[in-house]
């Protein structure tokens, strides 16, 4: 998935006024987050520049869901920030998961 797709999904479901450099910096947070949490890499900040994001289907939902609960923090919309949160852990620990049995096998 491209940044680009992760906002445009994000932002039909939820309209933000954050505009496109505070979704993309929020993407490149979650993005080296990942990198360091979940595959163990070790990256210098800011070190994630790219605009493919790494997490692969059906995992990337990851990103747009993290972005929507995002948009919903800044609004202060609680319920919906839950509901979209709720999602992002779930996507996240999917990938986790399936990265440990895959990918992680190597280690």
């Amino acid at each position: 998935m491209k940044m680009e797709q992760a906002i445009a999904l994000a932002t039909a479901m939820r309209p933000s006024e954050l505009g496109e450099e505070v979704l993309t910096a929020l993407l490149l947070d979650l993005e080296e987050q990942l990198a360091i949490e979940v595959r163990g890499e070790r990256l210098c900040p800011r070190a994630v520049t790219r605009t493919e994001l790494l997490v692969p289907p059906p995992f990337d939902r990851v990103y747009w869901t993290y972005l929507a609960a995002m948009i919903d923090l800044s609004l202060g919309n609680t319920e919906s920030y839950r509901q979209f949160d709720a999602l992002y852990r779930e996507s996240r620990d999917a990938y986790a998961r399936w990265h440990q049995r895959t990918v992680g096998q190597g280690n």
